[in-house]
């Protein structure tokens, strides 16, 4: 599976050869909430159309804190606008391929490439119900990536163990290099001038590419102590936030991070599990999820400030969840909005005046994210100015000062530390089914 790069379309493929594309929609996730979702020990808050944080339950407020004093379970959950859902039928099936797909790749103008066992490469673009260009090669093409910076081409690798580079337009090969091993996975660098392959023995390699030829440069086997089938390399992507750095997963569900041809870093999962999919960065370049053998999805946090030790940094710790039969996971590229960026984010600062709290009553009637933002001003007083013209007394409150002080609280314990807040994380299995996942309330401090 793979999302465009604007996060408006989703492509799936595989055993069967059909290649499949869906509409990303977005859909109001409080008019899906039902009664049956909503736990009462819990304060639930949603985002309005003013983006102004507001309470998602207004009857019965008194009890409802109530037992949320009684509970130590109970949790503060904020809803984010809009949920992803995908289109319940393919915007395209596009037929073409004779035997099962094993890699896809967008480019920036929404053309898609698909590669195949029957020994093509095919482009398609989304309008468009037929195939637009088939590239043949010697045998299964195991991989392929359009030039981040030109869609006119794409580089393809093959069990025949070479690197091709294809000029899109003239459907011909422009150049290629015999690596005289079984290329699994290839990549270019962000800014289209060179990239890295890897191969089924575990061995990356980078290569350059100047006036459309290939140069092959530095390599670094990743093989573990055993020499098993699971060493292959299954795929890669340059960190967001750092394109020094490359993640690089194996099948032996190993994911890594180089920077040249060290290991500065190595996040792992059970020891018996297997890699089912290659890793993917979050499009903020914080997270990483993987899915496993095991059908549980991976979510560690990333950070770019790992040196280049003698002894790359292992990490363990990691959050999961359980998707049926999961043979990958990705994350949507489409989230445009954090737990930071929400009315409210100045709270992470830590430096909230309890006294300012004191000052308004009860019955205190403008929104919360107004609110917030007065708070964030710093001024024990608002000027006049600057005050919603509202009638205190015709107003009903929307928050009062207890729930208030749960939300704080709940904030704090969210932006003190890395957090999830609004990530959807799509999952695809070996029973055809296409699951989409959402994480949204506060985490709780422990």
């Amino acid at each position: 599976m793979k999302f465009s790069p604007d996060g408006q379309y989703l492509a799936s493929a595989g055993v069967d050869g059909v290649v499949r594309v869906w509409k990303v929609l977005e859909d109001d996730i409080v008019k899906r909430f039902s009664t049956q979702d909503i736990d009462p020990s819990c304060l639930y808050f949603s985002l309005n159309q003013f983006s102004n944080l507001v309470p998602l339950i207004a009857k019965e407020r008194d009890d409802h804190m109530k037992s949320l004093k009684k509970s130590s379970d109970s949790a503060c959950v904020v809803l984010p606008p809009k949920v992803l859902q995908l289109s319940e039928k393919p915007l395209h099936e596009f037929h073409g391929h004779e035997g099962e797909v094993l890699a896809l790749s967008w480019s920036k103008n929404g053309h898609l490439l698909s590669s195949s066992v029957d020994k093509t490469a095919r482009l398609w673009r989304v309008g468009h119900d037929l195939c637009l260009g088939v590239y043949p090669h010697n045998n299964y093409v195991t991989c392929v990536e359009f030039n981040p910076v030109d869609d006119n081409h794409f580089i393809s690798g093959s069990i025949d163990g070479k690197l091709r580079i294809w000029e899109v337009q003239g459907g011909r090969v422009v150049d290629w290099t015999d690596v005289r091993e079984i290329v699994t996975a290839v990549c270019y660098s962000p800014d289209g001038k060179g990239g890295i392959f890897g191969s089924m023995d575990g061995n990356c390699r980078f290569y350059d590419i100047k006036d459309d030829r290939l140069e092959l440069g530095a390599s670094i086997c990743l093989k573990g102590k055993k020499k098993l089938p699971g060493n292959r390399i299954i795929g890669f992507q340059y960190c967001p936030n750092d394109v020094s750095k490359v993640m690089v997963t194996s099948a032996d569900s190993q994911v890594q991070i180089l920077c040249g041809t060290n290991i500065v870093c190595k996040f792992k999962g059970n020891r018996s599990s297997v890699s089912q999919g290659p890793a993917a960065f979050t499009s903020d370049g914080e997270h990483i999820v993987s899915a496993t053998e095991d059908s549980n999805v991976r979510i560690w946090n990333y950070t770019t400030h790992y040196e280049k030790p003698s002894q790359p940094k292992k990490v363990w710790s990691c959050e999961s969840f359980l998707s049926r039969n999961t043979s990958i996971a990705i994350p949507w590229c489409g989230l445009k909005q954090k737990l930071g960026a929400l009315p409210g984010s100045i709270l992470g600062n830590g430096h909230l005046d309890e006294k300012l709290l004191q000052k308004f009553p009860d019955r205190f009637t403008t929104s919360l994210g107004f609110f917030l933002d007065a708070l964030h001003k710093g001024s024990a007083t608002w000027p006049e100015e600057i005050l919603p013209k509202l009638n205190r007394m015709a107003v009903k409150p929307s928050v009062c000062k207890s729930e208030f002080k749960f939300l704080k609280n709940a904030l704090l314990n969210a932006f003190n530390s890395p957090n999830l807040w609004g990530l959807v994380i799509v999952t695809a299995g070996w029973d055809g089914c296409i699951r989409t996942f959402l994480n949204y309330g506060l985490p709780l401090r422990f």
